[in-house]
């Protein structure tokens, strides 16, 4: 019924864990619908692949909110079970709201890396956009994978390069014709939203750890990103990159560059909001049998 009990993070995802637990968590809580409004196209795609089956038991890594872990309950059923872990104290306060009306579906206040999962226990582990940021993917992924029962399933998205994100590229564009390309700092935590771009080191990730009938498909979806320009672009104001991007800008110059996205953004404008598109793995694999 959408509880939530807690077990200590190690100090090797401290970092992650610092950024999520803290204000980040906080601001995405606020920005929650949106959020999940923003990757509702991913969701039904994530939970298509998934394939759950009533009765089965699920694992979400990364689960926010509680938004897909809600959907997991609901075609588990009430013979099923799922667990929603994530390292956000925040988020995860919203999620046991979210899903106090389904008695199958709990989470856990844990880092998926270091934390133990139980040794196969599941049918399935199921992740949106949460794989990305473990300080070392091969033991998260390995963690992961010790979950899951001989022949269970993994399924997960994460994000493909960040230079194929219309979401980001197009106002990023159009801000750069008015304000300096802003100096990268390669330790910026967002940048860990793109570490498994490549399909190649995903392949690889997901074999050393023991997993088979890999598949990693390009997935697209048009991205909800606010009711209008004005809403978008004050959204955008707030976001981790938008601040990077005019980190070192002055007044005068970043209110042209917020002009110029808005002006980029109205091309984007349909009846329903602004979308822009965004590009994802849809990644799929199974437990090697014992």
């Amino acid at each position: 019924m959408g509880n939530v009990s807690s077990d200590s993070a190690e100090l090797d995802n401290a970092g992650m864990v610092q950024v999520w637990d803290g204000q980040v968590g906080r601001d995405w809580v606020a920005e929650q619908d949106r959020y999940a409004r923003m990757n509702a196209g991913f969701t039904e795609m994530l939970l298509a692949a998934a394939a759950v089956q009533p009765g089965e038991r699920v694992l979400e890594v990364g689960c926010g909110f509680g938004a897909v872990a809600y959907r997991l309950g609901e075609l588990a059923g009430p013979a099923g079970e799922v667990v929603g872990v994530d390292v956000s104290g925040p988020m995860l306060e919203v999620a046991a709201e979210r899903a106090a009306d389904l008695a199958q579906v709990s989470f856990r206040h844990d880092d998926a890396q270091e934390g133990d999962l139980g040794e196969a226990s599941y049918a399935l582990a199921v992740s949106q956009f949460g794989v990305m940021f473990f300080a070392d993917p091969a033991k998260a992924i390995g963690n992961i994978v010790s979950a899951l029962r001989p022949g269970g399933r993994l399924a997960f998205t994460c994000w493909q390069d960040m230079s194929l994100q219309p979401r980001i590229v197009v106002p990023a564009a159009a801000a750069l014709t008015h304000i300096p390309v802003p100096e990268m700092d390669q330790d910026f935590w967002g940048l860990k939203a793109f570490s498994l771009a490549d399909p190649q080191a995903i392949e690889d990730l997901l074999g050393h750890a023991g997993l088979a009938d890999i598949r990693i498909e390009p997935a697209t979806s048009p991205e909800y990103l606010g009711s209008d320009v004005a809403d978008t672009v004050e959204f955008m104001r707030r976001t981790e990159f938008g601040q990077l991007l005019f980190a070192d800008v002055d007044n005068q110059t970043a209110e042209r560059g917020w002009d110029a996205v808005a002006t980029a953004l109205t091309d984007h404008q349909t009846s329903d909001g602004v979308y822009l598109d965004g590009a994802a793995w849809l990644v799929t694999a199974r437990r090697e049998p014992a």
